[in-house]
This record gives structure tokens, sequence and C-alpha cells, in this order.
């Protein structure tokens, strides 16, 4: 597993977590004045529209928060 983040700007990060050749998981982190908000896909064609969200004070949190949420939308709708 390989984990990229590249800052956008202040409000923006987007992190790449490369979990095999096949699979990669993105998640967009907002700064907002509550904390941070995350939205997360992932790179399987069939669960492309699916997008976990997740919303905490700690952006750590926060992206856990979002990558759990998909990956139960992901068990709720196998491809």
């Amino acid at each position: 597993m390989r984990v990229v983040t590249k800052r956008k700007c202040d409000e923006l990060e987007i992190i790449k977590i490369y979990i095999d050749k096949s699979l990669t998981f993105t998640v967009e982190t907002f700064t907002v004045p509550e904390g941070y908000k995350s939205f997360a896909n992932n790179s399987y064609l069939h669960h492309y529209d699916l997008l976990g969200t997740g919303f905490h004070e700690n952006k750590e949190e926060s992206v856990k928060l979002a990558v759990q949420d998909l990956r139960e939308m992901v068990a709720a709708f196998p491809g």
C-alpha cells in the first residue's frame, strides 16, 4: 500500500491510497469552519458513482470515516 498526498490549496488536500495495481482510493479533504469534510471514491468502474463522506474536527478521522463509508456502500452494492 502506498499513500500520496497533494495539497491543492489551503482548503483542499487530495490523498490517493494505492491498495494494489487495480484499486485506488481517492480522498478529497476540504477545510471547513467546523473541521474537515472528506469525500472518497475508488477506481473500480462498477463502483465509480459511489461516494463516501466523512465529517470530523480531526483531518485523519474525517478521511477514515469517508473511506469506511465508501467500503460500506461497496459491500452493500457488489459489482
